[in-house]
């Protein structure tokens, strides 16, 4: 089976899952190519499949010098952004695949250039990481127009593969469709392999400046709808009654003003215990980073499923989260983390304050969370389910 994969990121969350999907469907028997951006920043991975680096766009991850001339940009980059795929339709013809897989569609316009390139395919499909795009404000576009071109992009799709249950009932709510497939999301253990040796938690201690007390750790990209203020709002007695830092590091989505959240921090009175890292953090390093963690929060006011929560699995880091979307899924309430309501700084800093304080807790939680990532978490159990709703029995090697 000859299974073409289009992933237009190159760098950040989307790649790290896309790649390590092909890998486990190459390992169960697929032909796979993967056509991604130039700036394709896992080639030094080993790999059993075809990666054309292809499309040329800007750097997502890239700090935003001129923001004056945000709109301007925003306009030549559309021009570009579906210049970028009719060179993927071309390339997708040229290779004959029984299966074309996409993954988020972050535009309603993408329509049109999805419509051409289910010409190129026997079969369709998608894999569906958010049931309602993320929008532009920070949050996840519900509006009635977006779900009138939602409802036509997701018809063209043989099989819409979707996160958990729970996302995919909503799937089927606001999208009247029947074509959904649920899968887990796998675990992250290409960071353990792209590990830098030079770099562990003492390394980052130094660079941030910090002594040796408790981490507390947001990770992942810094937007409004993560309940970063519901955390600074909390931290004033998880500092007080623990004595830790707080570090918060991720590339900031612009919908997230850090002088703002700066400000925020003195008013509360902790700014001296708070160290903000808005910038992307290296594939690298991250395993240092969730090394450097204690403990690591995600205070969500929303989400469909999250990528970081499954590298701190990975790594088994004590874990606090909202009890919101697939976080209720990924982590089970007292026995791989803990699971708070979304938006409530008094419960957040309970929980936290009771991992710190309840080491043997934390370690715990921190081992079976581990174990999940090793088991229903695996990517072998994902490309198992993919390939078969494909049509094609899994065959790995036992």
């Amino acid at each position: 089976m000859k299974v073409v994969v289009v992933e237009f990121a190159g760098k950040g969350g989307m790649i790290h899952y896309v790649f390590q999907l092909c890998r486990a469907m190459a390992e169960a028997g697929a032909d796979v190519t993967l056509i991604t951006s130039k700036q394709f920043e896992l080639a030094s991975l080993p790999r059993n499949f075809d990666v054309q680096p292809v499309i040329d766009l800007w750097d997502p991850k890239a700090n935003d010098a001129w923001p004056i001339l945000r709109k301007l940009r925003r306009v030549m980059r559309a021009f570009r952004y579906y210049a970028q795929w009719l060179r993927v339709i071309r390339g997708v013809g040229a290779l004959k695949p029984d299966v074309v897989q996409v993954g988020d569609v972050p535009f309603p316009l993408d329509l049109i250039p999805l419509r051409l390139l289910r010409r190129k395919a026997r079969l369709f499909a998608d894999v569906c990481h958010n049931v309602n795009p993320f929008d532009a404000a920070g949050g996840f576009g519900r509006s009635r127009w977006k779900r009138f071109f939602y409802r036509r992009i997701y018809r063209l799709f043989d099989i819409v593969f979707v996160h958990f249950d729970r996302n995919a009932a909503e799937f089927a709510k606001s999208f009247e469709s029947r074509r959904t497939v649920v899968i887990k999301h796998g675990n992250e253990g290409l960071f353990q392999e792209l590990r830098d040796s030079a770099v562990d938690a003492a390394a980052l201690r130094q660079r941030l400046g910090i002594g040796p007390d408790p981490v507390v750790l947001f990770f992942g990209t810094l937007s409004r709808y993560k309940g970063i203020d519901v955390l600074l709002d909390a931290y004033p007695r998880i500092h007080r009654e623990t004595g830790a830092r707080l570090v918060l590091a991720g590339y900031p989505f612009h919908d997230f003003d850090v002088d703002a959240h700066e400000e925020q921090a003195r008013r509360v009175g902790v700014a001296d215990f708070v160290t903000f890292v808005p910038e992307y953090v290296a594939s690298e390093e991250i395993a240092a980073w969730m090394e450097l963690a204690d403990v690591i929060v995600f205070p969500y006011r929303d989400i469909y499923q999250s990528g970081a929560i499954h590298v701190a699995q990975t790594f088994g880091v004590p874990t606090v989260a909202s009890a919101v979307g697939a976080m209720q899924d990924v982590v089970e309430n007292g026995v791989s983390g803990l699971l708070v309501p979304p938006e409530n700084p008094a419960a957040l800093a309970d929980a936290v304050v009771r991992l710190l304080k309840d080491r043997e807790l934390a370690n715990r939680l921190g081992k079976r969370f581990a174990a999940d990532a090793r088991g229903p978490y695996s990517w072998r159990a994902n490309a198992e389910t993919i390939l078969a709703a494909y049509g094609r029995g899994p065959s790995f090697a036992p």
